[in-house]
């Protein structure tokens, strides 16, 4: 018969199992698009959700409509040019910026005085973007005719791609044609080509960036543009942009103040052209509408139920114009946050807990999935949550069931006396960064930082190894990302130290900056982990800081086997001397003079003392630094100023004057190190003769 031990062992490694069988299955769902149609399903929900919202107020939508065809006797389903002509010279002389025509002038009219007609009326207009199609089955791509080519100052395809449940989300920005000599042309989209125009902007590309691309020359305001395509960012329905019939701007019946300065898009929003797609916030509107007895009336509410294609580009435009893109998360950290809501899952809901207790996990982890991905979606950002909804649920399920299976097996043992239980060895896998090859060893100036805890080691007495690394690991955890997310580099922990360095392996102008505030970001860190008094020791944590700026040798040292991107030199020194002078002066962040003059206006820094290392022939001024010079107070520059005059007495031999100073300095910040260390420096000397030949630099003879 098996003991319980035995039992134990076998469901913890069928939990093993069954969980990452549930992550491998999502994860390859997911790889092969099996989530595509929740993922669209939710896609559409957001917007349902966020609701619409104002738009810019540059847009007007002059709608070919049923009042108009009827009004301006349309015959043959073609709308008169010579209707259009006087619509663009209205539209004109009411100071349209941009007249942007969404429908394809590829064939001449019947009546080649009407073509005329038009072509003077886009070349004398000078603002008219027209359309193109990018390719037509058995046709190839339409232009518009060289005679409205010519007067023309953009055009662009109105190729509206839809996704596979017939719903329009996203549009090409460009499509390439191949040219006679060989190169690409890239031809834009019609939203694109309308913002561009509109901002008079240059038809210049740059792809250098690896995460946008941007249209424009260098000199102008860019518009920079996300990979690889336009998630339309849908302001509601039509109804968010001002419309115009038509027939009113054909016959002039229109206050010109409507169209000032704007943007005016002239489009068919006629059912019959079949210009109608359905979009996240149109889809499902008919669902709301009953039922209707006639097929007719049925195909008629489904119809309404779409947006036109003018209105389409109208949000892909303001999308555009007003840079509010919707990002959707690569597939890469997709992977990520399934591989690691599943991860949370397993840890959780296969653990021998009250079933009310996982139940309310599960719909808390529910909840924050939604939550986040509706408020990434407001903020610009598509998190695909169907996937991570599936391992979460299918953890919950997996783990519920194999819990019952197991609390089965166990049943007769729970008269029984508990076994030995031999603890679970924990594996901390070491993620480092790959760095290239041929980093060459170079001379560079860079802000090394020198981080130790103080007193660590008779703190660690106190604990045992278990608590010992508990400890380390919850401080590392804190303290490296307040690095990382200064571009600070991590060089390696010595025991409880942290040797980093700014401003490699990505060149930085401003890494004494970053440094400064990594520093006082940690010490801020510190402060709330301390308060938490989470693990045992926590709250006796102490931190020093050095901080120098200098020329090091940087790049990999070792051999074929073992490579370690590292710094070394004198200034790497330096920095480790300054940290262990924080002991010294009582203070938590000493910086060199070549630190203190990089770092600006932005940080309060104070100057401490002239000292000369162990191992150095020269002096350097020390610094400490205080904290942002936005946060300080007025009691706080008063004991900087205090600080600085005590100092100047100290230095002209001016003992009482001095001490006077610290003194006071003392009374109004008592836990002030560097003036209880002056203090008892000028207690020894007070009473001994002036010395002409005292310099007031210290020399120091140990680490």
């Amino acid at each position: 018969m098996l003991d319980l031990s035995t039992l134990t062992a076998r469901y913890r490694r069928n939990a093993a199992l069954l969980g990452l069988s549930i992550v491998a299955m999502v994860t390859l769902c997911y790889a092969l698009g099996l989530f595509s149609w929740l993922n669209l399903l939710c896609y559409d929900l957001h917007f349902k959700l966020r609701g619409p919202r104002p738009t810019s107020g540059q847009i007007v939508l002059v709608y070919m409509d049923e009042a108009s065809a009827a009004g301006l006797h349309r015959q043959q389903s073609f709308w008169s040019r010579q209707d259009l002509a006087q619509a663009i010279g209205n539209l004109t002389r009411a100071d349209s910026e941009i007249i942007a025509l969404d429908m394809i002038f590829s064939a001449p009219a019947h009546n080649p005085q009407h073509d005329r007609r038009l072509a003077k009326a886009i070349a004398d207009s000078n603002n008219i973007v027209l359309a193109r199609i990018s390719a037509v089955p058995g046709l190839g791509a339409l232009e518009p005719l060289p005679v409205f080519q010519q007067g023309m100052i953009g055009d662009g395809f109105i190729d509206l791609p839809l996704d596979r449940d017939d719903c329009l989300r996203k549009i090409r920005f460009l499509n390439a044609s191949p040219l006679a000599n060989g190169q690409l042309q890239l031809i834009p989209a019609f939203a694109l080509e309308v913002v561009r125009t509109y901002r008079n902007l240059d038809y210049t590309f740059d792809f250098s960036h690896p995460d946008y691309f941007s249209l424009g020359r260098a000199d102008q305001k860019l518009l920079k543009l996300p990979y690889p395509e336009l998630h339309i960012n849908y302001y509601g329905t039509d109804d968010v942009f001002q419309k115009l019939s038509y027939i009113d701007v054909v016959n002039n019946q229109f206050d010109p103040r409507q169209v000032a300065g704007k943007i005016v898009l002239i489009g068919s929003s006629l059912k019959t052209e079949k210009d109608v797609f359905n979009t996240p916030f149109t889809r499902y509107r008919s669902q709301g509408h009953d039922f209707a007895n006639q097929f007719g009336t049925t195909v008629a509410n489904i119809q309404k139920a779409k947006e036109p294609g003018l209105a389409c580009h109208a949000h892909a435009i303001e999308t555009i114009l007003n840079e509010h893109f919707i990002h959707p998360l690569s597939k890469t950290l997709s992977a990520v946050l399934i591989l690691l809501a599943a991860a949370i899952s397993q840890w959780r809901f296969y653990r021998q807990a009250p079933k009310r207790s996982a139940t309310l996990c599960l719909l808390l982890l529910s909840a924050a999935i939604i939550g986040s991905s509706q408020w990434l979606f407001n903020h610009g950002h598509w998190l695909t949550a169907p996937p991570l909804l599936a391992a979460v649920w299918g953890q919950y399920l997996a783990g519920f069931s194999l819990q019952k299976v197991h609390e089965r097996q166990r049943s007769e043992w729970i008269k029984g006396m508990f076994g030995k239980y031999v603890s679970t060895s924990i594996v901390d896998r070491l993620v480092q960064g790959t760095i290239a090859p041929d980093m060459g060893g170079q001379r560079q100036e860079l802000t090394i930082f020198f981080a130790d805890l103080r007193s660590f080691t008779s703190l660690a007495e106190q604990l045992d190894a278990h608590q010992t690394t508990q400890l380390l690991n919850h401080y590392f955890a804190a303290m490296i990302p307040q690095i990382q997310q200064q571009h600070g580099t991590l060089d390696k922990l010595i025991g409880d130290a942290i040797l980093a360095f700014f401003g490699a392996p990505v060149s930085s102008a401003h890494h004494a900056r970053q440094a400064a505030n990594a520093s006082l970001n940690m010490l801020s860190t510190l402060h709330h982990l301390k308060q938490q008094q989470s693990l045992p020791g926590l709250d006796q944590l102490e931190m020093g800081i050095g901080l120098n700026t200098g020329e090091v040798t940087i790049g990999n040292l070792g051999c074929d086997e073992f490579m370690d991107y590292t710094v070394i030199g004198d200034s790497v020194n330096l920095a480790s001397r300054l940290e262990g002078l924080n002991k010294l002066y009582g203070t938590h962040i000493l910086l060199s003079e070549s630190t203190a003059a990089m770092l600006g206006d932005d940080f309060v820094v104070r100057e401490i003392d002239r000292v000369i290392v162990k191992g150095k022939a020269t002096p350097t001024t020390i610094y400490e630094l205080m904290g942002f010079h936005d946060q300080l107070t007025s009691l706080q520059q008063q004991e900087l100023e205090l600080f600085a005059q005590a100092l100047a007495l100290y230095r002209q031999q001016q003992w009482s004057q001095a001490a006077q100073c610290f003194t006071q300095l003392r009374t109004l910040s008592p836990q002030d190190g560097p003036s209880q260390l002056f203090l008892q420096r000028i207690a020894t000397r007070q009473h001994a003769p002036a010395d002409p030949d005292w310099d007031g630099i210290t020399r120091l003879t140990s680490k």
